[in-house]
């Protein structure tokens, strides 16, 4: 009987994590594995799910995000109780995405006798706790998952680096498997930018900046909005398309309010699959989150000759190197921010450069890399013991 592949992420939400999951689940060769997906429900992409071909669908009802020590162990009795069946009758792997089914389910794949686990990191979680024994204590629960883990992979090597340093995981069961695009699909195309600028009320020599992220405070999105604000002080005919939704609207919104004259230059287009219009209608990509994993927003930007500004975090400056592909500013500095992407405007010699740059050089972010690399790494963990 073929071994079980099961993927497992707290929920679909439109992201870069959930997007790697399913092209993974999508791609996975079925003459050799069978391949199931665990989540819980609502996400943005169940859809997509859904129409995935030969897919064993397992829906998590009792995962939620909200932390929740009831709830949890509620999710965490129906993950054994789904997985303990299965393992059964095969060899079952369970490959764990996001913090929250990363923890329950690395759990519950040893509980229920699974052959081999595997997490991936897509940016660590800790990066969230508010508070420093929060944080602390989001450091010792991961700690406390390395024993349960066969093997770690990591979109960023920073994030390796950073979790062999905080004793996450080891070198020796640990590897890098980067976010990966289907680079052709990105290609910038004027037409379609033209169009939507036309569309948007946009002049076509106005300067515009975009962000493809969700509103997450991850994402420090009133950084974003303060770093325009500031670049448009010093050109007021600038416009700032952004792509995305998410819980951290309301204070966008609220902000917005309060600037009429700064909103009529702001389109949040929610999400959207006109992305390469709106990287096509843009002259700059911007992205200064918190944290991250290695964003594919960044990469599809790059596919589409955008020099980018981001956030010295994580793996942002591995997408985009400082000086080659776009500039690299400090976090939560809106100002630094504003000032790269006025210096790249007023240099239109240097913006051309890293935007060419920024198009090259993307075979190691392709699409085509990612799934078999997994599929050697599950190979790897379910052959026999010598």
């Amino acid at each position: 009987m073929r071994p079980l592949v099961v993927h497992m992420v707290t929920r679909l939400e439109n992201g870069g994590a959930q997007r790697q999951t399913l092209q993974i689940v999508r791609e996975l060769p079925r003459q050799e594995f069978e391949v199931a997906l665990a989540y819980g429900p609502g996400g943005f992409l169940d859809a997509e799910a859904d129409a995935v071909d030969d897919l064993l669908r397992l829906e998590l009802s009792e995962l939620q995000r909200a932390v929740s020590a009831l709830g949890d162990l509620r999710a965490l009795r129906q993950m054994v109780a789904i997985l303990r069946p299965l393992c059964k009758s095969r060899q079952v792997l369970v490959h764990t995405h996001s913090s929250k089914a990363g923890i329950l389910g690395r759990v519950a794949a040893r509980f229920a006798g699974a052959a081999a686990v595997v997490h991936t990191v897509h940016g660590f979680g800790f990066h969230a706790g508010g508070t420093a024994v929060a944080r602390s204590g989001l450091i010792q629960l991961e700690r406390m998952m390395r024993p349960l883990t066969h093997w770690t992979l990591c979109v960023a090597e920073n994030d390796r680096v950073l979790g062999v340093r905080e004793r996450l995981l080891t070198a020796a069961r640990s590897s890098v498997i980067r976010s990966g695009i289907e680079v052709a699909k990105f290609r910038r195309d004027p037409d379609r930018g033209a169009a939507l600028r036309a569309e948007l009320g946009i002049d076509p020599g106005a300067p515009v900046i975009a962000t493809v992220a969700c509103f997450k405070p991850q994402k420090a999105p009133l950084d974003h909005l303060e770093a325009f604000a500031r670049f448009r002080a010093e050109h007021p005919k600038a416009h700032y398309i952004w792509v995305g939704d998410g819980e951290g609207m309301g204070p966008v919104r609220q902000r917005l309010a309060a600037d009429p004259e700064l909103a009529a230059h702001i389109h949040l287009i929610g999400w959207s699959d006109r992305i390469v219009a709106v990287l096509s209608a843009a002259d700059l990509f911007l992205l200064i989150s918190l944290w991250e994993g290695l964003p594919r927003s960044l990469l599809e930007a790059r596919a589409a000759a955008l020099p980018c500004v981001v956030s010295d975090v994580c793996g942002n400056p591995e997408a985009v190197r400082d000086g080659v592909h776009g500039l690299v500013v400090p976090p939560r500095d809106p100002e630094a921010a504003a000032q790269a992407l006025c210096r790249l405007w007023h240099d239109l010699p240097l913006r051309l450069e890293l935007g060419r740059q920024a198009s090259e050089d993307l075979d190691g972010f392709d699409a085509a890399r990612v799934t078999p690399m997994h599929i050697a790494l599950y190979r790897k963990l379910l052959a026999p013991a010598p």
